[in-house]
């Protein structure tokens, strides 16, 4: 069944919400990281520092507050805010 996903960038202070994503599974989705810089090597969030990392984090298990605020926070770094 296919599930929603969060990937965020993570740092020692920081923790950033890049994309919401789907996937059929919990394998598939850990392949995110590497498809979304394949396809969009231009997005220079994808890349790692030394001492980050992703985490990726399925809706269900989210709490529903802090998966509407990462999509705002994604939202208003589309927009340039």
């Amino acid at each position: 069944m296919t599930k929603s996903y969060l990937l965020y960038k993570c740092g020692a202070t920081s923790r950033t919400p890049l994309v919401v994503f789907s996937a059929d599974n919990v394998d598939e989705a850990r392949e995110a990281p590497t498809w979304l810089k394949r396809k969009h090597p231009d997005m220079p969030a994808l890349h790692l520092e030394p001492g980050e990392f992703f985490e990726i984090i399925e809706k269900d298990f989210c709490e529903p507050e802090d998966w509407e605020a990462a999509k705002q926070a994604m939202a208003g770094a589309t927009a340039g805010g």
